[in-house]
């Protein structure tokens, strides 16, 4: 901070401490609520905040301090006012909407703070995929916070865009940068160039100051303890109580995830009825799809599921303001009502009931009465981010036809395993179709092998979406199929599409890095369905199928993957064909 942003703050704060004494009137004052005081946990009744310069004055039993003129006077009475909601773990890209989008809708729900990952769009664009979205977030009518994606590929392949660690530490001194995304497990003990880059990132952030965000997800009690070695402090991955256990024991924070990816209340509910320190529970979305999002809601949809589950409203609106505050190291600003911190807050009838009337962040009313007083701001994407898949649709290679051969067999909607089938056994041979996985950024190298379990009988569905790979993937029953699909996302620029032979049924075009919309959610939202439905119509039989080809390139979920060089097979990293 330099010398005249310090006596520009020193003045700020003396200003403050004058409206707290009544000798400077507030710019907004809030009376009669409810307070929740997010450090005890109590809810105060009869309270007064004040508020100027966007941060809290003076907050307490006194509701008649000096007003002036403009003073802006909102009467609570029988309402609760609780801090802004912090969103500590989520991805807007991967759900396919772009920042505006995300904003516009977010600002009912009262989440006032997001933290973000980036993965998606570094993994294509590299530094660019970090620059301007988080250009994108400045100015915004909520407050973004984001962490440095540590582009965590199957293989060294699929981290060719990864920016150097030098190129990073600029990112890392930005004061809205919290620290390192997600780490999967795995590839941080990686030997060569791959795992080195990534425990320097590790070293390099810590010693910044910054916090490093893990993925946990199958780790083995000893692989556990060592990852946690290296400094990793959250994780988001528990299922059950006992994973929540474990990692608590361990000093995590562990962030109980309730979005579109999974839904983990039900499976650890039995740990609200333990009598523990609460204070590093964190309730989180991991990003919420479209439809999600317009039907149910976000946050504040995963914590209404939390209070009709018996969770102490208290301890509840902790698990998305203070706790996730403490974590990232912003509680001297967010997290809590008290005098000194941003003026994020939220009304809503009272303890129980979730519904918000008023938002506020830093000290602007930004909703009130059910309508949204605030627009989002533009953002802006260069041209090389809107060129992106670069694949030839007439490459194709060819598959063996007779004999046995390795395919990679769906065990649920996300976890897959490596099967041998026998190309001239028909029974073997149900429900078996192609994989085709290309390079699309660079020169179109392809690998083709076999899915058996996804379902699919008639036509192709292709993405450009995939988790952690600057892939582009089509499964698919015919070649002419797979064609039409391959040369359609080109056409768009990438994103999602199904044919059938020469014709396109659906398709949902994401013309930046092949990942972001510009067009409204609700289009999104119904373009996506479209795809979803035409799968399903034509055999496809997983609950949201886009995930799960999404899903088929990342190191993230085990334990056989696909790259644009053959299967991966997590446990050791080998690249594998489809002979045998």
């Amino acid at each position: 901070m330099t010398r005249e942003a310090t006596v520009e703050e020193m003045e700020r704060r003396l200003t403050l401490s004058k409206v707290a004494l009544g000798e400077v009137p507030p710019d907004t004052l809030i009376t009669h609520m409810t307070l929740f005081n997010s450090h005890t946990g109590e809810f105060i009744k009869d309270q007064s905040l004040w508020i100027k310069d966007g941060l809290i004055a003076y907050i307490g039993k006194d509701s008649y301090p000096g007003k002036g003129d403009q003073t802006l006077v909102i009467d609570a009475e029988g309402m609760t006012v609780l801090p802004g909601l912090i969103d500590g773990h989520t991805h807007m890209v991967s759900n396919r909407y772009g920042i505006e989008e995300f904003v516009k809708h977010v600002i009912p729900t009262g989440v006032t703070t997001v933290i973000t990952e980036l993965m998606e769009t570094a993994t294509i664009s590299g530094r660019d995929g970090i620059e301007f979205p988080v250009k994108g977030f400045e100015k915004q009518p909520i407050r973004f916070y984001y962490t440095i994606p540590p582009v965590c590929g199957l293989t060294p392949a699929e981290e060719v865009m990864a920016p150097s660690n030098d190129l990073l530490i600029p990112f890392l001194r930005d004061p809205q940068c919290v620290g390192i995304g997600e780490i999967y497990w795995g590839n941080i003990f990686l030997d060569g160039g791959q795992g080195e880059r990534v425990r320097e990132l590790v070293n390099i952030a810590l010693g910044m100051g910054k916090v490093v965000e893990g993925h946990t997800a199958g780790a083995s009690e000893r692989k556990l303890q060592a990852y946690t070695d290296f400094g990793i402090s959250s994780c988001h991955e528990p299922i059950t109580e006992e994973e929540v256990w474990e990692r608590l024991r361990l000093g995590y924070w562990v962030m109980i995830r309730e979005g579109s990816i999974r839904k983990e209340l039900p499976g650890v509910a039995g740990i609200f009825k333990e009598r523990i320190d609460y204070r590093r529970l964190i309730l989180t979305t991991d990003g919420v799809d479209p439809g999600g999002f317009l039907e149910e809601g976000y946050l504040d949809a995963s914590l209404k599921t939390g209070l009709k589950m018996g969770i102490p409203p208290a301890l509840a609106y902790q698990m998305v303001t203070i706790n996730v505050a403490e974590h990232f190291r912003l509680d001297h600003l967010i997290g809590s009502l008290s005098p000194g911190k941003k003026a994020d807050l939220v009304i809503i009838p009272s303890p129980s009931e979730y519904s918000p009337r008023l938002v506020m962040c830093d000290g602007r009313v930004i909703f009130r009465d059910g309508k949204s007083l605030v627009e989002p701001k533009k953002v802006f994407f260069p041209e090389s981010m809107f060129r992106t898949v670069n694949v030839n649709d007439s490459d194709i290679p060819s598959l063996p036809t007779r004999g046995k051969v390795r395919a990679m067999e769906l065990v649920n909607r996300l976890v897959t395993k490596e099967s041998i089938v026998d190309l001239e056994n028909d029974e073997e041979m149900k429900d078996v179709i192609s994989i085709l996985t290309k390079d699309r950024l660079r020169n179109g190298e392809g690998f083709i092998g076999f899915l058996k379990g996804f379902g699919l009988e008639r036509g192709a569905y292709g993405t450009t979406m995939n988790w952690d790979s600057p892939a582009l993937i089509v499964v698919g029953c015919d070649q002419l199929s797979m064609r039409t699909v391959m040369g359609r996302l080109r056409e768009n620029g990438g994103g999602n599409v199904y044919a059938i032979g020469e014709e396109v049924v659906a398709e949902f075009p994401a013309p930046v890095c092949g990942l972001i919309s510009l067009r409204p959610m609700e289009k999104v939202r119904s373009e996506l369905k479209r795809i979803e439905d035409s799968l399903r119509e034509n055999g496809v039989r997983w609950e949201n199928p886009i995930l799960t080809v999404d899903t088929l390139s990342t190191a993230a979920i085990p334990h056989f993957r696909i790259t644009h060089r053959g299967y991966v097979r997590l446990r050791d990293r080998k690249i594998l064909g489809v002979d045998l």
